[in-house]
């Protein structure tokens, strides 16, 4: 992409149609505009999101993963959980896939410091909200992608991105736009 522009969501008739979109299923479409900055990625330390493996952190990483790549450095993601485990080669290749290395993410253990810096907490399972702690948090309940097939796979990591999408939209990372 080139220097100074962003990728945003477009819709057919404005944010009616993405709603729509989101409503049945579909991914937003993404293009790429002029005039977002100087091409170099735009870090805010300030700013992160802890995605919170409640058992393990086979399905944090991945949406940290899917953060990362599509913030581009605007926003830190973290992948916390009381327990790692060595990643599903199908999920590894799914992700590789999308142009998303899951290498570079390190499962970290959720400290009571690490959880208070986050601007948001999201928990990757269910009953984790006792771990929160009363902050900003949403639940991602998913599917573990650990072990499935690669067609079930992918269809996990097309769901974590579509809502890394609106995550970064409703953070004001990526902005719906209006098509012209």
């Amino acid at each position: 992409m080139p220097a100074g522009w962003a990728v945003v969501e477009m819709s057919a008739s404005g944010s009616e149609a993405a709603a729509a979109r989101e409503r049945v299923g579909d991914p937003p479409r993404l293009v790429a505009v002029p005039g977002a900055g100087n091409g170099r990625p735009r870090a805010n330390p300030a700013r992160s999101v802890v995605f919170l493996g409640v058992a393990d952190d086979a399905s944090s990483r991945v949406a940290a993963a899917l953060l990362a790549h599509r913030s581009k450095g605007r926003v830190r993601a973290i992948s916390a959980s009381p327990a790692a485990v060595d990643p599903d080669p199908a999920v590894t290749a799914a992700l590789a896939e999308a142009g998303v290395d899951l290498a570079a993410i390190v499962t970290r253990t959720p400290t009571p410091a690490l959880l208070e810096a986050a601007e948001l907490l999201v928990v990757m399972g269910y009953d984790g909200n006792d771990l929160t702690g009363g902050r900003p948090s949403e639940d991602w309940c998913i599917d573990d992608p650990r072990g499935k097939d690669p067609e079930t796979v992918r269809c996990l990591r097309d769901a974590l991105d579509r809502r890394v999408q609106r995550l970064l939209i409703r953070m004001g990372v990526a902005v719906p736009t209006r098509r012209r």
